[in-house]
C-alpha cells in the first residue's frame, strides 16, 4: 500500500504514531516541559501512547544523535530517550540536529552535508499506513520538521498540540509556527 498523494482522497487504512525528541537533552534539561494547556508534556505524549496502544498502531519514536555538540560517546545520556517515557515501538536515529537534520526522515550518517535519510519512511511504508499523528519536541521544530516531511511523502499528517511542546524558535511566534504547518496542510489537534 501507497501513502496517498496530495488532492487525492482514498479511505484510511491505518495511522502511525511518530513521537519526535522526548530524550533527556530536551525534556529532563528542562524544568518539566509542559504542553500549550499547561499540562505536563510527559503524561500527555504518555496517553497518546497508550491510545495508539489501544487503537493497535504502529509507534516510531525518533531519536536525535547529536542535538548539540555533546562530549564523546554521551557520557550524561542527553540523546537516550527520557526514563518517563513509555516505550512500545521502534526507535528510529535521526539528526543530527545541530547540523540541520531536524526531521525524523532525516539522518546525516557520514557528518554535515552527507544527506541521507533515516530508517523512519522505510518503517512506515512496512506498516501500510496512509496517515501519522506527530507529537513530542518541539512543535515548532523537529515535530513540524517530521510533519513537514511526512506531508511530501504522501501521508495524511495531524500534529496533535495537546502532546506537544514548543521551544518558541519561530521568528513570528508559535501562532505563525502553527498558521505555516496549516498552511501547508497539516490537521492540527489539542490546540
Amino acid at each position: 500500500m501507497r501513502p496517498h498523494m496530495p488532492g487525492e482522497h482514498t479511505a484510511p487504512t491505518g495511522t502511525a504514531l511518530i513521537v519526535v525528541d522526548m530524550q533527556n537533552a530536551f525534556v529532563a534539561r528542562s524544568a518539566a516541559p509542559e504542553t500549550r494547556n499547561g499540562r505536563p508534556l510527559v503524561a500527555e505524549v504518555n496517553a497518546r501512547i497508550n491510545n495508539a496502544i489501544e487503537r493497535g498502531w504502529p509507534i516510531f519514536y525518533t531519536r536525535d544523535i547529536g542535538p548539540w555538540q555533546l562530549p564523546p560517546g554521551d557520557p550524561d545520556g542527553q540523546t537516550v530517550l527520557f526514563p518517563g517515557l513509555q516505550m512500545h515501538g521502534d526507535v528510529v536515529p535521526k539528526g543530527p540536529g545541530k547540523t540541520g537534520g531536524m526531521s525524523g526522515f532525516v539522518l546525516h550518517r557520514n557528518g554535515p552535508g552527507s544527506g541521507g535519510l533515516s530508517d523512519l519512511a522505510a518503517r512506515l511504508n512496512a506498516t501500510s499506513v496512509d496517515a501519522v499523528v506527530v507529537v513530542g519536541i518541539a512543535a515548532d521544530v523537529c515535530v513540524a520538521a517530521t510533519a513537514h516531511d511526512a506531508l511530501r511523502l504522501g501521508y495524511r499528517v495531524t500534529v496533535d498540540l495537546g502532546a506537544s511542546a514548543f521551544v518558541h524558535a519561530h521568528p513570528d511566534g508559535d501562532q505563525a509556527a502553527i498558521a505555516d504547518l496549516v498552511d501547508a496542510g497539516i490537521l492540527i489537534t489539542g490546540a
